[in-house]
């Protein structure tokens, strides 16, 4: 099906084949849109939704025009399909959420600074988040290396970030050209959850080397379990990567490596503490 006018929907309104809006397709209050198919809101069209907007397991709903809510919109569980996928503008003033086992992948604009958004799922890609928001769920910036940008706080209660490494450039002010994932918050930050980092594109982990992951505009608050300030994230191939969440600007979180000590220099540094003379006790 295909609406290139305008469609309201007062009661109940399901799809379970495909639904492409090149038009104005309006959920009132009190009404409500789920998708069990395929719903797609073409460049272009307008879909408003101020009643009840879910998106069911399975089922893409594909924005590339405008998206306001100002009721409740929830993407639920799936398959084989990226559940909700947003290359345009996702306007929020009422309640959004991605709920756990969803994806969601921002690659355009989503405004909630009227309302609120909390992912419980896996929030992906590298689109622009205004307003604050709340993430229990996994979060992976970019489709390989990527930059989130956020204008408000970011709270981090739970869940887990992805950061992969496949260079040490931060992109010089083109985020399109960065070598490894961060995201980069104007507000405040809370941290929790756990950090899991990777290496790709065949990028070999060197000493010296850093990478802000976090830049914080506001306070930074918080800590991923289990990395207290410089303790070891993980060894790649001889180089072992620490963290500090004092870097970049001082308000920053960062990756740094050093190399593993060989064992034959721990060896010689444990006997030059056997050869020091001891005390004799008295």
């Amino acid at each position: 099906m295909t609406n290139d006018g305008t469609l309201y929907n007062n009661g109940t309104l399901n799809t379970a084949g495909w639904l492409n809006n090149n038009g104005s397709l309006n959920n009132y209050s009190g009404g409500s849109l789920s998708n069990f198919g395929s719903l797609t809101n073409k460049s272009g069209g307008t879909l408003n939704n101020s009643g009840t907007l879910t998106n069911n397991r399975a089922s893409p709903l594909v924005n590339h025009g405008t998206l306001n809510n100002s009721g409740t919109l929830k993407n639920y569980s799936g398959g084989t399909y990226e559940e909700m996928i947003n290359f345009g503008t996702l306007n929020n003033s009422g309640t959004l959420t991605n709920e756990i086992g969803g994806t969601l992948v921002n690659s355009g604009s989503i405004h909630t600074t009227s309302g609120t958004f909390t992912n419980n799922g896996t929030y992906t890609g590298s689109g622009h988040i205004s307003g604050s928001w709340t993430d229990h769920g996994h979060i992976k910036p970019g489709h390989s290396a990527g930059v989130m940008t956020m204008d408000g706080n970011y709270y981090k209660r739970a869940g887990s970030k992805e950061i992969e490494l496949g260079g040490h450039f931060h992109g010089g002010g083109d985020n399109s050209l960065t070598e490894f994932d961060w995201l980069d918050v104007t507000g405040d930050v809370e941290l929790a959850g756990v950090l899991d980092v990777y290496l790709i594109d065949s990028f070999e982990l060197l000493a010296g080397m850093s990478f802000d992951i976090l830049k914080v505009g506001g306070t930074l608050t918080g800590q991923y379990d289990g990395l207290d300030e410089g303790r070891k994230v993980g060894s790649f191939s001889g180089t072992n990567l620490y963290i500090t969440y004092a870097g970049g600007n001082g308000n920053d979180v960062t990756l740094f490596s050093r190399a593993v000590p060989e064992p034959a220099a721990i060896l010689l540094a444990l006997l030059g503490l056997a050869m020091l003379p001891r005390r004799r006790r008295r």
